[in-house]
């Protein structure tokens, strides 16, 4: 049993009470007060993040009508792009066909030339005697268009082709010499004809070389239309480069704002933490001030050993809660503490420090944790009083009932006139009962009350045995409630027992 009574007991759970309901106070200010601080940034923070997302919203849509108005410029550059394809792939059909013309008709031209050049020729040399002379204009025109083969093949080749058409015009030149020469010569020909012949030597070769020329310009030298539609690519592909660079340029400002964006709500969620943990730090500086300053005043004593412990252990190897339990021991037993001490410093270093405190207690007390000599002779002075109420009420209950019985057989009184139950105590006393030495009855005075069953009967040999074994066991236990206890039995019964075993071993 513990030495305290009911009414500390009830004092320390209302103090207990009242330390816990000021710690959920002043954490409930405490989580007000974070509440406070931390609002406006909350609210700072989440206007933030609304200016942020309308911001995307807005970017959004800007992108989604550019990405439109994009599309529908690259349509109608498609579709003109289209219109110019099938109108030059038209030019180009009609130009081909064009040129199929020009070409039959160059080719008919060169042959009438040569109709009209070459008979002429042919008269001016021919002679019977002579007749082989007419070999020199089929020498001629036939060296004028080897000429004239060479300078194209020069002219689809992009080669030089000057000396080429120097052969063919010496060769035109010295035909059509001829022709006018042969037309002056001879009547019968006449100069008309003449001039005519040599026109026709000279204007074969020349239609030919001059078709070639007007082919190679055309292959190398571009249209309108085409150059309309190289201006118009390259128009085209300057714009879609200056996007390019105008939307790498919008994308890089973008995430450079984003990085700044998050950098600062980076920085003022830090800022948030570090207020939290600077208002938590200050509350817990203030509740453990609170703390101290209570045990200071209400436990000085305690309050001593924990300031010597927390000296102690400079380097914060105890906590608070450690050092103040260890306090309120050194306080309340400061024998069985420097005994502790002492086992804690020389003791080994795999025992509890709970355990080296059972063992300095009982090494102090000689008695178990938490028990005293003066709980245990309360103990033991609570226990003999019950024994002693028990037997007290056991015998009066019993004299009441013989007087009761006396009183209605005889219906006599005591001396003093009054029933014989009258003023019997009400109360047990350590004395014998009051009053119970003369009771009214028959003759000579009261009968004594009648002896109890368990004080008179034999006592057994099983209870006996039961009893030495006991004894033997634990010779410090050895006393009236434990046989009782151990018999079942009543303690005037357990009594005769013990006293039976004790004079045997006397």
């Amino acid at each position: 049993m513990s030495g305290t009574s009911f009414t500390e007991q009830s004092a320390n759970a209302d103090k207990i009470r009242t330390e816990a309901a000021a710690k959920a106070a002043d954490a409930d200010a405490n989580r007000r007060r974070r509440e406070a601080l931390d609002a406006p940034k909350l609210a700072a923070a989440q206007a933030e993040a609304d200016r942020i997302a309308r911001q995307a919203a807005a970017e959004a849509e800007q992108a989604e009508r550019d990405s439109a108005a994009q599309a529908e410029a690259d349509r109608a550059a498609r579709a003109e792009k289209d219109k110019a394809a099938r109108d030059e792939a038209a030019r180009m059909r009609e130009s081909v066909k064009r040129d199929k013309r020009a070409a039959k008709a160059v080719n008919i031209g060169v042959v009438a030339a040569l109709v009209v050049a070459l008979p002429l020729q042919l008269r001016a040399f021919w002679s019977p005697e002579r007749w082989w002379e007419v070999a020199i204009p089929l020498f001629l025109e036939g060296l004028a268009w080897v000429f004239i083969r060479q300078a194209e093949a020069a002219i689809s080749g992009r080669r030089m082709v000057w000396h080429y058409l120097a052969g063919v015009g010496l060769c035109a030149a010295f035909a059509a010499g001829v022709n006018v020469y042969d037309g002056f010569s001879h009547a019968e020909i006449g100069p008309a004809f003449g001039i005519v012949g040599g026109f026709a030597s000279i204007a074969g070769p020349a239609l030919k070389v001059i078709h070639e020329f007007g082919a190679r310009a055309a292959g190398a030298k571009a249209t309108r239309s085409e150059r309309k539609i190289a201006e118009a690519a390259a128009r085209k592909s300057e714009a879609e480069l200056a996007q390019r660079r105008a939307e790498l340029d919008a994308e890089a400002a973008e995430k450079t704002r984003q990085a700044d964006d998050k950098r600062a709500t980076e920085e003022a969620r830090r800022a948030a933490h570090e207020a939290k943990a600077a208002a938590d730090k200050a509350a817990a500086d203030a509740a453990l001030a609170t703390q101290d300053e209570q045990r200071r005043t209400f436990y000085p004593a305690a309050w001593e050993q924990y300031e010597r412990i927390l000296a102690a252990h400079p380097l914060g190897t105890i906590s608070r809660d450690r050092a103040w339990d260890e306090a309120q021991r050194a306080a309340a037993h400061p024998d069985v503490y420097s005994r502790y001490q002492l086992l804690v410093l020389n003791g080994p270093s795999n025992v509890k420090a709970a355990d080296l405190w059972a063992a300095a207690w009982k090494s102090v007390k000689g008695l178990p944790l938490g028990q005293t000599i003066e709980t245990l002779a309360t103990e033991l002075a609570a226990r003999e009083y019950v024994d002693q109420v028990v037997a007290e009420h056991l015998d009066t209950a019993g004299h009441l009932a013989v007087e009761g019985l006396i009183a209605d057989i005889f219906g006599g009184r005591g001396e003093g006139g009054g029933s014989a139950a009258k003023g019997a105590p009400k109360k047990p006393s350590g004395g014998p009962v009051q009053g119970s030495a003369t009771h009214g009855g028959i003759g000579k005075g009261a009968d004594p009350a009648p002896a109890r069953k368990d004080a008179t009967e034999p006592l057994a040999a099983e209870h006996l045995e039961a009893a030495r074994a006991l004894r033997a066991a634990a010779p410090a236990q050895f006393s009236t409630p434990a046989v009782a206890k151990l018999i079942g039995r009543s303690k005037v019964y357990a009594q005769r027992v013990r006293d039976a075993v004790q004079s045997e071993q006397s």
